[in-house]
């Protein structure tokens, strides 16, 4: 499966980290290449099991590199991306 394919439940069994906060969750992969984040943005709340990331970076060599979801978010919205506002209630 690719990664920007893969469902949130998924992606945080097989996380080496995720970083969360207001605008959602980036859940960090690791595999031969490097580094990946898939951003779920759903703001406080936690993602549906089945929900596939809106978006993704990487590979990068260090964990440290990526961007958490308010920073993702923010370039973005400045580079004219769709704004991306889900809502699970």
């Amino acid at each position: 499966m690719e990664y920007d394919e893969m469902p949130y439940q998924e992606a945080r069994q097989r996380a080496v980290r995720v970083l969360e906060d207001g605008y959602g969750d980036a859940v960090v992969l690791r595999d031969e290449h490097g580094y990946w984040a898939l951003y779920y943005f759903y703001w406080v709340q936690t993602p549906p099991p089945q929900a596939r990331p809106h978006w993704m970076e990487g590979p990068v060599a260090e964990p440290s590199l990526l961007r958490p979801p308010y920073e993702m978010k923010k370039f973005l919205e400045e580079a004219g991306e769709f704004d991306y506002l889900n809502d699970v209630d």
